[in-house]
């Protein structure tokens, strides 16, 4: 049985990384140290959970799950428990991300991003032209970060002024800004083919290529210091 690690994203404590796992079959959210001891998992079901994102004070994730036959968007404690469904619609709903502050999560529905409370509530879509995934605040909160159509583009946080900021033919995905807001992490195609990380400036100016390796590179996620 092939079984994959995936999808890290850190703690706000830098103390912990959450993950996705299919060592138990189905894909579930994992907890473990840093140096990869004290591996716990969090959910616990046959359907699959994915896309786990910290809330900035470290006391909750949100995270994707087809538990209730739809892809829609939970929240739990730090711990896995208290897990709480936040939308409900027939969309298919996932990539969670908290605001800085915490009283936000940004979200894909459909190719397109949304923005809704930290409890669910006053969801509004920000996006309409489609193609729209993997969206990821700066840090001070205003402006969203998220690829479109394999490019990567920066809007306001209420979905005005969408840039292409990446430009390249190539597929450019999973952009992650990084804590001191001066940099954007993504993986691209564009020296061949291959899925590597790479960094730019936040308005696309410096791209620099940070991993040479042969496997597929992807899902860059920023320690928080």
């Amino acid at each position: 049985y092939y079984s994959y690690n995936v999808d890290p994203t850190w703690s706000p404590d830098g103390s912990h990384i959450a993950f996705i796992s299919t060592r138990d079959g189905n894909d579930e959210i994992y907890t473990m140290n840093i140096d990869g001891t004290g591996q716990m998992r969090l959910t616990a079901l046959t359907a699959s959970d994915y896309s786990p994102s910290w809330s900035p004070d470290g006391s909750r994730i949100a995270f994707r799950s087809h538990r209730d036959g739809n892809d829609e968007i939970y929240v739990m404690n730090a711990d896995g428990s208290g897990q709480t469904r936040l939308t409900n619609n027939t969309a298919t709903d996932g990539e969670p991300a908290f605001s800085p502050d915490g009283t936000r999560i940004a979200f894909g529905s459909d190719a397109e991003i949304w923005i809704m409370n930290a409890d669910g509530s006053n969801p509004v879509q920000l996006t309409t032209t489609g193609g729209n995934e993997d969206p990821s605040w700066s840090p001070d909160g205003t402006r969203i970060v998220f690829a479109h159509n394999n490019e990567i583009y920066v809007m306001n946080a209420d979905g005005s002024n969408p840039e292409n900021i990446s430009n390249n033919p190539a597929t450019d995905r999973q952009p992650s800004w990084s804590p001191d807001g001066t940099r954007i992490a993504f993986f691209s195609t564009r020296d061949g083919g291959d899925m590597e990380i790479w960094v730019m400036d936040p308005d696309g100016s410096n791209p620099t290529r940070l991993t040479t390796s042969a496997g597929m590179d992807y899902h860059p996620s920023w320690s928080p210091f």
